[in-house]
C-alpha cells in the first residue's frame, strides 16, 4: 500500500514547529542541519512514524490489521549555553505539548511529551553547543 501518512504525521509536528514565532522555519530543521551549520539557537527534529499491532489505546481493526499510527518527535533543542538549549525547549514545548496535530483523513490524540534529556556538552564540530533533548509523540486512526 502507498500512501502519504507516514510523511503526514512526519510534516505535522515540524509544521507546528515552524509556526512558532521564537523558531520559524530557519531555525527548525527535519533531520539534518544545513551546510554551513547556522549558529545556534536551532532545533533538529527526528521523526518516527509507526504502525504498531495490538491496543495502543487508539484503534484496532476487526481484521487486524494495524490502522493506528503512533508518532514520534525526537527534537534536539541546540545552543551555544545550556540555558539557551533549555530555552529552545521551552519553545518546542510551547508549539508541541497538549496540541492536536491535523492529519488529513486521520483522528488525532494531543501531543504528549514522553521524555527530556538535560543539555549535554557536544564539542565535535570543534566549537562548543549544547544539546537538550526533548521526545513528544501522539497517536491517530482513521477517520
Amino acid at each position: 500500500m502507498s500512501d502519504l501518512f507516514d510523511e503526514e504525521h512526519a510534516q505535522a509536528g515540524l509544521l507546528l514547529l515552524r509556526a512558532n514565532p521564537a523558531l520559524g522555519p530557519n531555525r527548525v530543521f527535519d533531520g539534518k542541519v544545513p551546510d554551513p551549520t547556522p549558529t545556534p539557537p536551532y532545533v533538529v527534529v527526528y521523526s518516527v512514524v509507526e504502525w504498531p499491532s495490538g491496543d495502543v489505546g487508539i484503534a484496532n481493526s476487526l481484521d487486524h490489521f494495524s490502522v493506528t499510527c503512533r508518532t514520534t518527535y525526537y527534537c534536539h533543542c541546540v545552543g551555544l549555553t545550556a540555558a539557551a538549549a533549555r530555552a529552545m525547549g521551552m519553545q518546542v514545548r510551547s508549539s508541541l505539548l497538549d496540541v492536536r496535530p491535523v492529519v488529513a483523513g486521520r483522528v488525532c490524540n494531543l501531543i504528549e511529551q514522553t521524555e527530556t534529556v538535560p543539555p549535554q556538552r557536544d564539542e565535535s564540530t570543534g566549537k562548543l553547543v549544547m544539546d537538550a533533548i526533548g521526545v513528544y509523540s501522539f497517536a491517530s486512526a482513521p477517520g
